[in-house]
């Protein structure tokens, strides 16, 4: 139960102070993604024109499109990257989780605003079913990404009975593996110490039984 407060208020204060820096640098992840949209639409037909000053807005057919603190609703790449540096996970694996998500989530932007323009200019239901089903799971795609990159960590977080390791030296199966570990294999070479980081690598869980 401690843990799982523990990582409560991880993800509280990290997706705050990450909000609060959201706050000044959101402007410039939007001119990146318009920026990225710009080339796709012109390829689909769209022959816009990108507007970066005061306001952030594309002009088509002149028309104009504003995008001025739209940031606001791509704010879900926050509690993403909160989640991550929340779970008690090695940084190699905290780095690459980061490296897959964040993409996936920029990916999900560039769709939804590039589906605004079938959408307000040929009326695509196609579009339409776009940008609604991205409005509706805007909340629920970090947490969807969390459980795909971190499920062991949730599983067992949420785990009623404690889970059975088998040991990487001797195969026995026990519940306390780190005190086993502790007890029998004390005296390890440095290339079994290896292979018992590579075994804690896998399964961060057991980092909280071995403190």
């Amino acid at each position: 139960m401690k843990d799982k407060f523990l990582f409560i208020g991880k993800f509280l204060l990290f997706s705050s102070l990450l909000f609060i820096l959201w706050v000044f640098i959101g402007r410039y992840y939007l001119i990146f993604l318009a920026s990225f949209a710009t080339p796709i639409l012109h390829i689909m037909g769209y022959t816009v024109e990108l507007i970066i000053g005061d306001q952030i807005l594309f002009t088509y057919l002149g028309a104009e499109m504003g995008l001025t603190h739209s940031e606001l609703a791509n704010y879900n790449i926050i509690p993403f990257i909160a989640l991550i540096l929340a779970t008690p996970i090695s940084l190699k694996r905290m780095i690459r989780n980061l490296a897959i998500g964040i993409p996936i989530i920029f990916l999900v932007h560039l769709i939804d605003l590039i589906a605004h323009f079938p959408l307000y200019y040929e009326q695509s239901g196609a579009a339409n079913f776009i940008t609604s089903f991205s409005a509706v799971t805007r909340m629920l795609v970090p947490f969807i990404l969390w459980f795909a990159l971190c499920y062991d960590y949730i599983l067992s977080s949420f785990r009623t009975t404690k889970k059975t390791y088998q040991c990487p030296f001797c195969s026995k199966a026990s519940k306390g593996i780190v005190r086993h570990i502790t007890d029998v294999h004390n005296d390890r070479t440095d290339e079994e110490e290896k292979v018992y980081q590579r075994f804690l690598s896998l399964h961060p869980e057991l980092s909280k039984e071995d403190s």
